[in-house]
């Protein structure tokens, strides 16, 4: 397989390479034609939608759109934007480069019960009652980031990631982390796809957006989420198009991708997207070594000698669209291969120089979309049947030193507590059927029922049996399936009130042996579980104008157990059939303002009280459970804004402070946890940017210059009193009185880039410096991340006609 990853590497590189000689090569049908739009203030319009000679795009942070290859003669063209005045004009395209620059009126009043035709996508996301935070993948997609380090740019989210590039990815939002957040890909849960497909992974050129929901989630969005939801947009285009990209950077890291769009005759198309990393992730870090004479430990900076990561995407989609029958019909085939280097265990508390984790899966699905009845009834429907194959090796007979050295040592088997050869097939099922009823030009009935199913089985020579047998636990197969039905009332009153009503039915099964290694399990122990659960929630938004609303949300929702939660691994994590599901009411009130288009700000309140979290928590010693043992209460307060001081320039920031404490122990041994932050959330963090665009001689050619800051107040890696936090104002200065080794210090993380796009070519050259300072940055668990780190990205794209 790593052969096999090489020559997919070089291929790729080599294709990539020819692409770009034959690019030069490439000749024109018609002349290239781009401009800016701007207000009466000469501030620039995002999300404005342009139309010109059959094509369609929009404008973005700059106010910036983009025609590569419009035939020669006169075109119309037409441009829109949410509160402005339609503009219209013939543009005579003449082969030579051409620069426009159009100034749009505001309407002077709105008209009721008349919807503004250049709404964008984006734009009815941002301003739906439902509240919804967009990471706008495309306005950065030629610089050298990651999805995660995005993600962490936005209001109210941190994420917690291991190892850096290729490591498992948590999100905390809001108050909510771990699985009390969904993922989604089109709106598709994504659980199927594993470790191969994640916000850990993909390349931000390969997404045209990602849709953040916190609080009350969408009808279509079918899922048993808290309160939180990350939908995936992966980039489709009308044309035939074609975008590729090339990254190299330190620490050996190397990131490919190609997406590919082609429409064929009669409504068939085909697209690729397709993507490779590699990196060895061997950046020093500070850890805790111990002294072979003393055996104590001094602060030491090693290098993380085996913490690499590789991985392989690639999926091939064949549609039919726009017919009578069917608005989208396709069927996709997939295919991941992931490889993981674990260097050491959750903390950074001893070393592994062997242990290794391994994922690999075909995926096929189909999509199929349809109008019916004059467009009122909709129906969306989608299925993927496929088996994950999961691998962890841990063999080593002995152990490895922070610096590489290997100490057999005889009768042993794993450098973990829990030794593995483990193969495990899990099969799974996933159906999600959406259906939409318009019953007037103002309200609609949407019904969502998803079915997820997976079946485990598999082998694990060096794991636990049953009891007077050598017949291996993985070999008996559990089963587990989760239903979640959903219902949604929405619509508008006036134009002035937003509404939805929803309720929920969530529904799930397991069967399995609870069988682990340090009691002993007979063969007919079989544990079947069946439980039902109902929820419900509702959003409402009041605007004052078209770009100044009110809106609120509450739900009351549910987060049922998952497969592994339940059957746990078979290797140190053991079954647990009597896990109740996480529960949590939630409450969201928010503002939004825009002030003369050059400056925009949004203020949002939340409140959350979830009862029986479900945590890992150690049992007997080498072992862990999945466990319901806390309740979860607190607020917080988001704050984002964009400002452009300049037409050129833009400036972003947001801040979120929360306070999410545990409350209902009894016990008097536990009393004293009654009012203590939640451990490993941070509850300050705020982020800053800015971005400035530099007009150059070449019409087209421009260059973008940018700088983030990120900082992060220190938190517990464990739960301690509340009389020993900070004494400042909210925690906001002071240092807690516990010893420092449980406290993830102030972080400050700084980033520069730049991007410089050659009109001519069509490629754009990115370079950036991540952590300019070489700051010590964390992740949750005081898992040291990278230092400063230097990345070079080189995308080519274009559109194209047949």
């Amino acid at each position: 397989m790593r052969y096999l990853i090489k020559c997919v590497y070089s291929h790729s590189l080599l294709s990539f390479m020819l692409l770009f000689i034959c690019s030069f090569a490439y000749g024109q049908n018609g002349g290239r034609v781009q401009g800016h739009v701007y207000n009466k203030h000469n501030h620039p319009l995002a999300d404005a939608t342009i139309v010109f000679a059959g094509q369609t795009t929009s404008s973005d942070t700059k106010g910036s759109f983009f025609f590569p290859d419009t035939r020669i003669g006169v075109h119309q063209l037409r441009i829109t934007a949410i509160g402005y005045k339609e503009y219209q004009d013939s543009i005579t395209v003449t082969g030579q480069d051409q620069s426009l620059t159009i100034q749009l009126l505001e309407e002077d009043h709105v008209i009721e019960q008349v919807e503004v035709t250049g709404r964008t996508e984006t734009q009815r996301l941002k301003e739906q009652a439902i509240r919804t935070t967009i990471v706008d993948t495309r306005a950065v997609a030629e610089q050298p980031a990651t999805l995660t380090e995005l993600m962490n740019r936005t209001p109210g989210l941190r994420v917690r990631q291991i190892g850096g590039l290729g490591s498992p990815a948590d999100l905390s939002m809001n108050g909510f982390q771990g699985r009390a957040i969904r993922y989604f890909r089109n709106g598709i849960p994504m659980t199927y796809l594993g470790n191969g497909y994640g916000i850990h992974n993909i390349p931000i050129n390969s997404l045209e957006r990602v849709e953040v929901y916190k609080g009350v989630l969408p009808i279509y969005l079918g899922a048993d989420a808290l309160g939180g939801a990350v939908n995936i947009v992966p980039r489709r285009t009308a044309e035939n198009s074609l975008n590729a990209s090339y990254e190299i950077a330190s620490f050996s890291t190397h990131r490919l991708s190609l997406n590919m769009q082609n429409n064929l005759k009669n409504g068939w198309y085909t697209s690729l997207e397709a993507f490779h990393n590699a990196t060895k992730n061997d950046y020093k870090a500070y850890v805790m070594v111990p002294d072979p004479e003393t055996k104590n430990s001094t602060e030491q900076q090693v290098t993380m000698y085996h913490n690499g990561y590789s991985g392989t995407y690639v999926e091939g989609i064949l549609g039919i669209a726009d017919k009578l029958w069917a608005k989208d019909l396709h069927l996709s085939l997939a295919y991941f291969n992931t490889e993981r280097e674990q260097q050491h265990p959750a903390l950074m508390t001893e070393s592994y120089g062997k242990i290794l984790s391994k994922q690999h899966s075909f995926v096929p699905s189909v999509r199929y979309k349809a109008n019916f009845f004059d467009d009122r009834l909709s129906v969306d429907h989608f299925m993927v049947l496929n088996t994950l194959h999961q691998e962890r090796v841990d063999t080593a007979a002995g152990s490895f030193d922070w610096y590489g050295n290997f100490t057999p040592i005889s009768g042993r088997v794993g450098e973990s507590s829990a030794p593995a050869l483990s193969d495990i097939a899990l099969r799974q099922f996933t159906s999600r059927t959406n259906l939409g009823w318009v019953l007037d030009d103002f309200q609609k009935i949407s019904l969502n029922y998803v079915y997820t199913g997976s079946q485990r089985s598999g082998s694990n020579p060096l794991g636990p049996r049953f009891t007077d047998t050598d017949i291996d636990v993985l070999s008996v197969t559990s089963d587990y399936a989760k239903q979640v039905l959903g219902m949604e009332w929405s619509g508008k009153i006036k134009n002035t009130w937003d509404f939805s009503l929803m309720g929920k039915w969530y529904n799930f099964n397991s069967k399995g042996i609870e069988a682990w290694a340090n009691r002993p399990i007979n063969l007919d122990e079989e544990v079947s579980l069946s439980k039902n659960y109902f929820g419900a929630g509702g959003a409402l938004k009041y605007a004052f104008t078209a770009t100044n609303f009110l809106r609120f949300s509450t739900e009351y929702a549910y987060r049922l157990p998952e497969s592994d939660e339940v059957f746990g691994d078979a290797v140190w994590i053991v079954p647990n059939f009597s896990l109740e599901p996480e529960r949590s009411l939630n409450f969201n009130l928010g503002y939004h303002q825009a002030i003369h288009t050059n400056f925009h700000y949004e203020i949002n309140a939340f409140y959350r009280k979830t009862k029986d979290l479900i945590a890992l928590v150690s049992e007997i010693s080498p072992y862990a459970q999945y466990k319901n043992f806390k309740n979860v209460r607190g607020y917080g307060l988001e704050f984002d804004m964009h400002y452009y001081p300049i037409p050129s320039l833009r400036a972003t920031g947001n801040a979120t402070i929360q306070s999410f404490r545990l409350f209902g122990y009894t016990e008097s041994q536990q009393l004293w946890q009654n009012g203590a932050r939640l451990q490993n959330m941070p509850y300050f963090f705020y982020n800053i940017g800015l971005n400035n665009r530099f007009k150059t001689r070449k019409i087209g050619n421009y260059l973008d210059v940018y700088l983030n800051y990120n900082f992060v107040r220190e938190f517990y890696l464990e739960t301690i009193a509340k009389e020993s936090e900070p004494q400042g104002f909210l925690g906001l200065w002071g240092k807690a009185s516990v010893q420092s080794d449980v406290t993830i210090p102030n972080q400050h993380l700084l980033s520069a880039g730049a991007n410089y796009r050659f009109l001519e070519n069509k490629y754009t050259v990115g370079v950036e410096v991540k952590n300019l300072m070489d700051s010590r940055v964390y992740d949750y668990f005081r898992v040291q991340r990278a230092g400063r780190s230097f990345h070079l990205k080189v995308t080519y794209q274009m559109s194209y006609k047949k």
